[in-house]
């Protein structure tokens, strides 16, 4: 049994020749009363709608949305009150403003059944951690010209 065909038995594919577009069925609106049939929303994928477990995830949704909506309209907030020339606030209020929306960094080591020098070792980690990140982010806060033109120089 062969497998290879001869070249000289194929047909030669015309190019030159277009086809007719073939026509998409438009796409109908939404409207809000669509949006609002909870039967009708979109489930997410390996999670299907089932009464309670759907109006949590709705209610979770609604609850992230809402903080970020929150955020945003505080960051809004600031800079407005940094662009008013009435108002007293400073580049370095606004950026302390600012930095007091960001969640605080927090170090999770995970403890197995150990004795009490495992524990304590792990508690130790955990502390030359947090010392070394303050000492990243003050790296990475005060970056010189000299370094930042070699970076971006040999990033070419």
């Amino acid at each position: 049994m062969n497998e290879y065909f001869s070249r000289s038995g194929l047909t030669q594919v015309d190019r030159t020749t277009s086809r007719a577009p073939s026509a998409v069925p438009a796409v109908q609106p939404i409207t809000a009363q669509q949006g609002a049939d909870p039967q009708a929303g979109r489930s997410r994928p390996g999670k299907p709608y089932n009464g309670e477990a759907g109006a949590a995830l709705s209610e979770d949704d609604l609850a992230s949305a809402a903080e970020y909506a929150r955020v945003q309209a505080r960051v809004a907030d600031i800079l407005a009150e940094l662009r008013s020339t009435t108002g007293a606030s400073t580049v370095q209020g606004a950026e302390a403003n600012i930095q007091s929306l960001l969640p605080a960094p927090i170090i999770l080591v995970p403890l197995p059944p150990a004795s009490r020098e495992v524990v304590e070792s792990a508690v130790m980690l955990g502390k030359r951690i947090a010392e070394q990140s303050s000492y990243a982010h003050a790296a990475q806060a005060n970056l010189r010209r000299g370094t930042v033109d070699q970076l971006l120089s040999t990033g070419n």
